[in-house]
């Protein structure tokens, strides 16, 4: 009888320890479509977001729907926070829970054209105003108001560089603005041909910098020192819009609109490898891309040793 107690105590550890092992492995459970690596799409005409595998670009479901927000445009994961911000033309940016999809709340409502809010790293928020032709700080916790950044025409989609300046688009001056996150001052201007509205950012190895653009319907290749070295386009494009380097596969992905599908391209060559990476396709204007990041608080692995030590 004395014998027996301990084994049932290890069989139950055990039998916990591989429960918490395989969730750690495992897809985890959501109240909508999507988890961490998967590929998240926006789409303003249908007020949706949808989630696909992220390796194979396998419909899952849509995680979430607009809440204040109407026309959902810019996508943005928090890296430590676990949270999504989704902008719109109009209703404010809301925000929702990356693991659940639940609505948390929404910056800013009834503030116009907010194409993208994007999480600082003090947590606090940075959203791009039609309104006022600014980008603008908000609590995070709260959602109060915080100060003006920098004045900027039109702001589309923003991104932190890899030197960790943020960079902001700007759809109606044509040009992407390098800005120091902390003072808001200007480090550089890039500056696309005269009528290319620059739509999103990203940034490959190198130093060399995506930007899309509606007008020529292309997306542009930068180089560090901020020289225009290349343009390349997609398969029957007609509105380029979010751009995003694959976390699994280092290639690029680019949304457009009017034939509602993801193209993926070669990081070196830029040559288009597939024309519909979303399968099926969501026959619905798209408009941004985005990866969720790999959670915060990751569970912790088992090994035997650890089921060992939890029996002892």
């Amino acid at each position: 009888m004395l014998r027996s107690r301990p084994f049932s105590n290890l069989t139950s550890v055990l039998a916990l320890a591989i429960l918490v092992g395989e969730g750690a492995s495992a897809r985890p459970a959501h109240a909508f479509a999507g988890g961490i690596g998967d590929l998240f799409v926006t789409s303003d005409a249908s007020n949706l977001t949808r989630a696909y595998t992220g390796t194979t670009g396998a419909y899952l479901g849509n995680f979430c729907s607009a809440v204040l927000g109407t026309g959902p445009l810019g996508i943005h994961f928090g890296a430590t926070n676990d949270r999504a911000l989704v902008g719109a033309f109009g209703g404010g940016v809301d925000e929702y829970d990356a693991t659940t999809g639940a609505y948390i709340k929404t910056y800013n409502p009834g503030g116009g054209a907010q194409w993208a809010g994007i999480y600082r790293p003090n947590g606090n928020v940075f959203i791009g105003s039609w309104n006022t032709q600014d980008v603008r700080e908000y609590d995070g916790n709260t959602g109060a108001f915080i100060r003006v950044l920098f004045p900027v025409t039109d702001a589309a989609d923003m991104e932190y560089g890899p030197n960790g300046h943020l960079y902001v688009c700007s759809y109606g001056g044509y040009q992407v603005l390098e800005l120091d996150e902390v003072t808001g001052l200007p480090y550089n201007f890039i500056n696309l041909p005269f009528g290319a509205r620059a739509n999103d950012v990203a940034f490959l190895p190198g130093g060399r910098i995506l930007v899309t653009a509606m007008g020529p319907n292309v997306c542009y290749v930068y180089d560090s020192a901020l020289n225009l070295i290349f343009q390349f386009a997609g398969t029957g494009w007609a509105r380029p819009h979010g751009v995003v380097i694959s976390p699994h596969s280092g290639n690029i992905l680019i949304a457009d609109g009017v034939t509602t599908q993801v193209h993926e391209f070669d990081p070196t060559t830029y040559l288009e490898t597939n024309a519909a990476f979303l399968s099926p396709g969501p026959n619905d204007k798209i408009v941004d891309v985005a990866f969720r990041p790999d959670h915060p608080t990751p569970a912790t692995p088992s090994t035997w040793g650890r089921v060992k030590a939890l029996w002892r």
